[in-house]
């Protein structure tokens, strides 16, 4: 497979949160909003959607239920986070690449840089969590229609804003269907998403990517 798109020197991101250091207070918010993330992943693994309450996951962050209502809506909203982070991360690395390169080009590359991020099969396993939960397939659309938004946006600026609607709406949504391709390809191939190889995951976001800078002409 042709994985030239890639950026030879990409560096594995975590959080969006840490393209710019945050101040203490910041941090410790930052802290306890993964806690409560972290605890709502591990309880549907361990207890399946909809079978544990806010309250199981405040407990297990170590926080009262006062302060998960302060981040989150709802146990679903707090697993999406992965999801909002990985795709924030999207935009921030697309605004990094160089000011010269062609547009579906930085585009492209910046996807997979992402790719290669530490939550990447976190991500992949939502993905597939939610195909059983309709609460957390609205909130895993949400996410990703947050992230077309921003992505659309960064775009929107390198090219002086003067982007033709369509046109942006298009390749913005072309790119980021390619993604979510290979994330249900990906899921639905794996027994068991959470032991499943992020980089066969990283392989399929690469392979979809390819296949669009290529114009589809070659099957996979």
């Amino acid at each position: 497979m042709n994985t030239s798109i890639a950026p030879a020197d990409a560096a594995p991101l975590t959080e969006a949160a840490d393209v710019v250091a945050p101040g203490r207070r910041e941090q410790n918010k930052l802290d306890t909003r993964r806690a409560i993330a972290a605890s709502a992943l591990d309880l549907a693994r361990a207890h399946g959607l909809g079978n544990f309450t806010v309250d199981q996951v405040a407990a297990e962050a170590g926080v009262s239920r006062r302060t998960f209502f302060n981040y989150f809506h709802s146990a679903e909203e707090a697993l999406t986070t992965s999801t909002d982070a990985l795709l924030e991360l999207a935009a921030a690395e697309f605004m990094a690449r160089p000011a010269d390169e062609p547009l579906l080009d930085a585009m492209l590359a910046a996807l997979a840089a992402i790719a290669k991020t530490d939550n990447l099969s976190v991500c992949g396993e939502l993905f597939r969590m939610a195909e059983g939960s309709a609460e957390l397939m609205r909130s895993q659309l949400h996410a990703w229609e947050r992230a077309e938004a921003r992505i659309g946006q960064a775009v929107n600026e390198r090219m002086g804003g003067n982007l033709d609607p369509l046109y942006l709406l298009a390749l913005v949504g072309a790119v980021l269907s390619c993604v979510k391709a290979a994330m249900q390809v990906w899921a639905a191939a794996a027994e068991n998403p959470q032991d499943g190889s992020a980089a066969d995951l990283e392989d399929q976001i690469v392979g979809a990517l390819s296949m669009l800078r290529d114009g589809f002409n070659h099957p996979r």
